[in-house]
């Protein structure tokens, strides 16, 4: 049986998406039939620009019959009107990290989701690489014995003032940019989330006197006394690297939000493993963003409303732990106190 093409439809044209449609573009059985923005033009310049037949406004996009599923590129406070717009248009959504600015909002995408039988996945993209699943055969008595302690950074400096990063309007800062990162990183290695979470934050400390978080530590503890130390920022850079310790040797993965190479130290003995990202088209360069798209198109032709990579639950979660970070620093955004 011919297998079935998967329609997509660009429900923005955010910075992000020229890196995602470079992994789109590796992955067979599928098409990119239209892209929309809030302005024509931007719509116009995207298809232009990736080679789109159609440049839409968003109600034409959901008007769209031939649509089977939608992929939202927008900033953070846009992502839970436009999920939910597609949803009740009757489309599959994969939306971008972070689902929403808070729980409270995957909340009702999720409900939603569910009463409308539509598929909705967050783009936690760094959860598909095969290194990570590679790894999973290293945690226990045959690799680096039982993980008790895992170790990651992933943040950068920021210099331009109009950055959404840094505008707190945009839900800016690093927690929900990078530090979201480290909290789904976590819960892979793990497959549980922590019992107990805490964490500081620096904010207004210097000359762009922001009311967010410019940088942030956060220690989590769980129900097997397993510790995680992470941080983020986006006016601090740090190597972008995780370290996963057990009680026979430990992991180095650099980058490890888009991990291809890891370092397994066990007992005296030590290897490398590597698990580049592969590349159909020549002058396209993915980072790996294919894996989660292949990932759905595989859930949408087996009928599934929900990814048994990133359930929901996981993602509601992450947001909830990003939740408790913020009310212990008082970072509230805008759109929460309307």
């Amino acid at each position: 049986m011919e297998e079935k093409v998967i329609r997509w439809g660009l429900l923005g044209a955010g910075a992000i998406l020229k890196r995602w449609m470079k992994g789109a573009r590796q992955v067979e059985g599928m098409e990119i039939a239209a892209v929309a923005s809030r302005t024509r033009r931007t719509a116009e310049r995207a298809a232009e620009e990736f080679q789109i037949p159609q440049a839409v406004s968003y109600e034409e996009l959901l008007g769209m019959d031939d649509i089977d599923v939608v992929y939202i590129p927008v900033p953070h406070p846009a992502h839970k009107e436009l999920a939910l717009a597609a949803m009740r248009a009757g489309k599959a959504v994969l939306v971008e990290k972070p689902a929403g600015i808070n729980a409270a909002e995957f909340e009702e995408m999720i409900a939603c989701a569910k009463e409308q039988q539509v598929f909705l996945m967050e783009a936690v993209w760094t959860k598909f690489f095969p290194l990570l699943g590679r790894l999973e055969s290293y945690y226990g008595e045959s690799g680096i014995g039982e993980v008790r302690m895992i170790c990651s950074n992933f943040s950068y400096r920021t210099e331009d003032p109009s950055s959404r990063v840094l505008d707190l309007q945009k839900a800016g800062g690093g927690l929900l940019d990078t530090g979201v990162y480290n909290l789904h990183f976590a819960q892979k290695i793990l497959k549980k989330n922590p019992v107990r979470l805490t964490g500081l934050a620096s904010m207004d400390t210097d000359e762009l006197h922001l009311k967010l978080d410019e940088q942030a530590v956060y220690l989590a503890q769980y129900d097997a006394g397993e510790l995680a130390m992470m941080s983020s920022a986006v006016r601090t850079t740090m190597q972008d690297t995780a370290y996963i310790y057990g009680t026979k040797g430990h992991i180095v993965v650099p980058v490890f939000w888009k991990p291809t190479r890891a370092h397994v130290v066990i007992g005296d003995q030590a290897m490398d493993l590597e698990e580049p990202v592969p590349q159909k088209l020549a002058g396209v360069e993915d980072e790996g963003y294919q894996y989660e798209v292949a990932h759905v198109n595989d859930c949408l032709r087996r009928g599934l409303v929900e990814s048994p990579v990133v359930p929901w639950e996981d993602s509601l979660a992450v947001l909830r732990q990003c939740d408790q970070l913020r009310k212990e620093w008082g970072l509230v955004y805008p759109q929460e106190l309307q």
